[in-house]
């Protein structure tokens, strides 16, 4: 984290986009991941595949960003 923090401007601007993404649905779901996911190490696959099994006892807050995300996604194709 600290490695992206400092060279957080050398990255190119669609990276920098889908990092930005990324923390703003770890905001959102860093709880819900925690509570649902508690056993699962960080990696991004296996917390994706914990995420899906467990959508809908999600909160709202978590389930809106990540729909948010998606929708950016899909626009940006």
């Amino acid at each position: 984290m600290e490695c992206v923090k400092a060279h957080f401007q050398d990255f190119t601007e669609p990276c920098k986009a889908a990092l930005v993404k990324i923390a703003a649905v770890r905001d959102s779901c860093g709880k819900d991941i925690h509570e649902q996911c508690p056993a699962i190490k960080p990696t991004a696959g296996k917390v994706l595949l914990c995420v899906k099994a467990h959508f809908a006892a999600l909160s709202g807050p978590c389930k809106e960003a990540i729909g948010r995300a998606a929708e950016r996604k899909l626009r940006a194709y």
